[in-house]
């Protein structure tokens, strides 16, 4: 699947779009009668959307998630195919490519779908969680003990997450900044120690040292968010 705190302001995530009723006035597109059905606040179309008006545009968000859920047991099978290393390192950095392009493609044509909204969260750490667990097996405890503390931080912030929002308050523990730059240093670690064979490479150390920033990163940034919502959880609001 945003230190400034969890109330920072940020523009939102696909996860927190609304879901827009299309209609062929206002924000489709039309072509010959065929409605686009992105948006009322898409923004116009480019020479791509312009030259193919007729493509399902309001779908690609959600077959880039569709991939990313695909690309996960081939990641596992290329992963102990010997001398494919590369190979898995650059299928899992396409696989988080995708998770920024479908966030901004739903922004950019203002699209979302509810089970697009669900889907997208659990791909993410799906892929995640499944690399981790592939690396520490090869690596052990150097990458277990980082892997653990983000995974054991991903189930205590989703579960607070989905608590808060039984409570109306889903928007106190929102994905601030530091969030944002424990995805970024994930995905880096991740490519970099999945690109390589073994940890004699060079490529190992600072692998590893972007899985160690995350696992910080991941302590401070689910700090703050059990902070935030303190007020809640121990019914003082």
């Amino acid at each position: 699947m945003a230190l400034a705190t969890p109330s920072t302001k940020l523009s939102p995530s696909r996860s927190q779009l609304k879901t827009v009723p299309f209609s062929v006035r206002g924000g489709d597109e039309e072509s010959n009668g065929v409605a686009t059905k992105v948006g009322p606040n898409s923004a116009p179309p480019g020479f791509i959307r312009s030259t193919f008006p007729n493509f399902p545009w309001h779908r690609v968000p959600n077959f880039l998630t569709y991939l990313r859920c695909l690309s996960i047991p081939v990641l596992m099978v290329l992963f102990y195919q010997p001398d494919m290393h590369l190979a898995t390192s650059v299928l899992f950095a396409g696989a988080s490519i995708t998770d920024w392009l479908d966030g901004y493609l739903a922004r950019r044509w203002d699209i979302a779908s509810p089970f697009g909204a669900f889907l997208d969260p659990v791909a993410d750490k799906l892929a995640v969680a499944t690399s981790l667990i592939l690396l520490s097996g090869r690596y052990g405890k150097e990458i277990a003990i980082p892997c653990s503390i983000i995974l054991g931080r991903e189930v205590a912030v989703t579960a607070l997450r989905e608590w808060m929002a039984t409570q109306g308050a889903r928007s106190v523990v929102k994905v601030g900044m530091q969030g944002k730059i424990k995805t970024a240093a994930t995905m880096v670690a991740i490519t970099l120690l999945l690109a390589i064979k073994d940890s004699s490479a060079k490529a190992y150390t600072p692998g590893l040292a972007f899985l160690y920033l995350c696992a910080v990163v991941t302590v401070t940034s689910g700090s703050a968010y059990f902070q935030a919502a303190a007020p809640i959880l121990f019914g003082k609001e």
